[in-house]
């Protein structure tokens, strides 16, 4: 790196540095401090650990994010900047710095590097595109999440969710995180696949357990050297994909002949904008997309679903209330896709969920040249982390923020409440273009199950929890059941 000229060498006890022409980061200076002076502005850093390689906060990162995260905003407030290894980091924690990143200058950043680089696709899918791909596939791909595509799907989820329960008994005792992940993989199976194709859990669970060596990869220097060398977990990796790429490029040969086909590779495979401008997606298009979406909304969906029930063993008044609702609008019947719309209080327990558990809790992004957040200055290259989870469990936005009130939702919204102190499903163009497809599957599931049975935890202790990449369960979510016909003879 260039250094600055004779007679203009930083001192890094003071307070800051000058440099007329260009910005001068060098690898020892502290978060906070002035960095820039260009026709009298001035900017900084925003405020955090002092700089270093970063080690031990890499190991801190690694063992729990989210706990981390926390800590940092205890500790340096709304915008924290730090080193990980080789990488420079912000994180932004209020509404209305995380709505700069994700609105209001977006241009600015570019999608982070964590699904990007994990080696799980290979071109831009509307989670890691940028730019022109990303608008492209948008476009593209949202037409078949619209209405008369959810209600054929939300029939799947209905009937899979009926079936889950045929051999549950009174007393029977199971880790309801697994409950969950076979429900979500039922789903996606024909939903993604078509009814006449089926896709094994295990396969499934081996993706997943390769995008979480894939996303460590990606936070260490040489990541894809790392990635070809002959170790264990990159063999099966490959392995893994090469398995579940034989089925995805199966079902788009059976979708390119059969038009009439209505599952979500098929979608996909016929995806037009409504201007019949933009070109179709490819072969290699179409694997990345499913395989991208496959993985998003199986663990998103399965951790959403596993929180839920925990909550609402927790708090059983909500739990009764949630089954009154349930009594009153099927009266008994299996529900059918048009029932949504009527389960407010349903819907608001999964929005209570999201809002205190989300399993998405932090984005990445990039910022592809200096740019300001807030009052700090961001230079080209870091990560800028947006961490929702901070303002929506933060007093400042929602009375009592840690207990569980599903009602808060069925009341007049604050209009004094940033529109960002709440947005687990992300914001602006990236929002999560299987928003509704999400709600759907959960709310269903807590309708037909609610229906029948009542989920206890075994443990009323919030449990461990890993926080790599989503927030979920570390060892499992071990319930009871009971059937509700004791409670209504």
């Amino acid at each position: 790196m260039e250094r600055p000229p004779a007679g203009m060498q930083p001192t890094w006890k003071g307070t800051f540095c000058l440099r007329i022409t260009k910005i001068f980061l060098p690898d020892q200076t502290e978060s906070g401090i002035i960095v820039l002076v260009n026709a009298q502005e001035i900017k900084k850093l925003p405020p955090g650990p002092k700089a270093g390689l970063g080690i031990k906060l890499f190991q801190q990162r690694i063992r729990d994010a989210a706990g981390f995260f926390e800590a940092m905003h205890e500790q340096y407030g709304d915008a924290v900047y730090f080193r990980l290894l080789n990488r420079r980091f912000c994180v932004v924690y209020s509404p209305e710095l995380i709505e700069q990143v994700l609105v209001t200058k977006r241009d600015s950043f570019h999608k982070g590097p964590a699904f990007k680089k994990t080696l799980i696709v290979h071109n831009p899918t509307t989670l890691t595109g940028d730019g022109d791909d990303h608008r492209r596939l948008r476009k593209l791909i949202q037409p078949c999440f619209k209405r008369k595509n959810l209600d054929e799907y939300a029939k799947i989820m209905i009937e899979a969710t009926v079936k889950l329960q045929e051999d549950w008994k009174e007393g029977e005792a199971f880790d309801m995180t697994a409950v969950t992940r076979k429900l979500t993989l039922n789903i996606a199976s024909p939903v993604f696949f078509g009814r006449d194709m089926h896709i094994s859990s295990s396969l499934i669970e081996d993706v997943l357990y390769t995008l979480t060596w894939s996303m460590k990869l990606t936070m260490l220097p040489m990541a894809s050297l790392i990635a070809k060398l002959p170790l264990r977990n990159n063999r099966f990796r490959k392995n893994t994909h090469e398995a579940l790429d034989r089925l995805i490029y199966q079902m788009v040969d059976k979708a390119r002949r059969d038009e009439k086909r209505v599952d979500l590779i098929s979608s996909l495979v016929h995806a037009t904008d409504e201007d019949g401008i933009e070109r179709p997606l490819s072969y290699e298009e179409v694997r990345d997309e499913t395989c991208i979406q496959i993985l998003a909304s199986h663990e998103t969906s399965a951790n959403a679903m596993a929180w839920c029930f925990f909550y609402l063993g927790l708090n059983p008044d909500v739990r009764v209330r949630m089954e009154q609702e349930i009594d009153e609008v099927l009266g008994g019947r299996i529900p059918s896709p048009e029932d949504y719309n009527d389960l407010l209080y349903t819907r608001a327990v999964l929005s209570e969920t999201l809002r205190i558990t989300p399993p998405t809790y932090v984005v990445g992004r990039e910022a592809i040249e200096d740019c300001t957040i807030g009052d700090y200055f961001i230079p080209k290259g870091t990560i800028v982390q947006p961490f929702w989870r901070a303002p929506q469990r933060d007093e400042k936005y929602w009375p009592e923020p840690l207990k569980f009130k599903p009602e808060r939702w069925l009341e007049k919204q604050s209009l004094e409440r940033p529109k960002y102190a709440y947005v687990p499903f992300g914001g602006g163009t990236r929002n999560c273009i299987g928003m509704g497809f999400a709600k759907l599957q959960v709310v269903f599931a807590l309708a037909v199950i609610g229906q029948r049975w009542r989920i206890d935890p075994v443990s009323k202790e919030f449990p461990e929890v890993r926080t790599l990449g989503f927030y979920a369960f570390k060892q499992g979510l071990p319930v009871t059941l009971t059937e509700r016909k004791s409670f209504h003879t």
